[in-house]
């Protein structure tokens, strides 16, 4: 679901969907190539922040082993901004920017694939923008950078040290972005592309709250020894869907939706589809409402409760802590 959707230019056969707070969301017909153009993205008065998602998805219908994946953020003029390659023969990733002061593409940074490309196997990339120059590539959960620096700022007249991800000495910033493209050759079809200030995670999941909550926690902040990614991750693990008594059910009311560009720095809440996770009856306009930074809601959306969901969790668990206790 979205509060305004764009207008997508794409190669390949495309379906438009609906994400909540995206602005936009496509499902692909197993392509190879796809463009998606962006508006006023350097507008900050239109953005509130810098910061933006794109989530490509896709599979590897065959063998892999010859399959090459970038991904790359472009200017109006085709000027490469932030850009990565997967080589699954090799194992290797590399990421690229167009250098400041040469003014040619060059790699930036390289490195090994914590796990093989295979055959069967579902795949993301996840480019993550934090501010113009500092970006983040994030390849099945692996997060393509390594290395950090150490960032001031000051608190009214309190100076706060905080470690964040290596700078990106690219020419061009992500406020300069026209369009993100990604390419794949072999056995690499891409499915879906959504991008925004949001997040989403793969359809396959969708009807699992315990996978997808896990899925978005492996690619957040979370510390690392909790599952997250650390420094390198994408959002804030807050954002991940909030699940029912530990079930495979979302919770009717989800009070930490990630901020968009209209909420003014405050999460969402809206109330969903206890099986889907999505907004009840699709009803963005009336379901979704500013949230606040402490999980507050206005409404409890307890008439999206679904009673036969609810019973049906409440016994399975009855049953489990009779047949479990000792």
């Amino acid at each position: 679901m979205v509060l305004e959707i764009l207008v997508l230019l794409v190669v390949g056969c495309a379906v438009p969907v609906d994400s909540i707070h995206c602005e936009g969301d496509t499902d692909l017909s197993d392509v190879q190539e796809y463009t998606q153009d962006v508006n006023d993205i350097g507008d900050l008065d239109f953005w509130r922040t810098a910061q933006n998602n794109f989530q490509t998805f896709g599979k590897f219908d065959g063998n892999p082993h010859n399959a090459v994946i970038t991904a790359a953020y472009y200017t109006a003029d085709n000027g490469l901004i932030f850009g990565i390659t997967i080589d699954c023969k090799k194992g290797k990733w590399m990421s690229q920017i167009t250098h400041n002061v040469t003014e040619k593409v060059t790699k930036h940074l390289t490195g090994d694939l914590t796990n093989p490309c295979k055959e069967g196997d579902i795949f993301d990339i996840w480019l993550k923008i934090h501010q113009p120059r500092m970006m983040s590539w994030i390849f099945n959960g692996q997060p393509l950078q390594y290395d950090t620096r150490t960032t001031y700022f000051r608190h009214g007249k309190t100076k706060i040290e905080r470690t964040r991800p290596l700078k990106i000495w690219t020419k061009y910033g992500s406020d300069k972005g026209d369009h993100f493209t990604v390419k794949a050759s072999g056995a690499a079809k891409f499915t879906r592309l959504s991008w925004g200030q949001c997040i989403t995670w793969p359809r396959s999941l969708q009807e699992n709250c315990q996978q997808a909550r896990t899925w978005v926690e492996s690619r957040s902040k979370m510390a690392v020894p909790e599952g997250g990614l650390g420094h390198f991750g994408s959002d804030w693990n807050t954002f991940a869907p909030q699940c029912f008594l530990g079930s495979r059910y979302y919770l009717w009311l989800q009070n930490f939706l990630h901020p968009d560009r209209n909420s003014k720095g405050f999460p969402w809440c809206c109330c969903v589809d206890m099986t889907t996770g999505e907004v009840a009856n699709g009803d963005v306009e009336n379901l979704c409402s500013l949230g606040s930074i402490n999980g507050a809601c206005s409404r409890s959306c307890m008439e999206y409760a679904d009673k036969d969901v609810i019973e049906k969790v409440m016994k399975e668990n009855d049953e489990m802590e009779h047949g479990l206790l000792l």
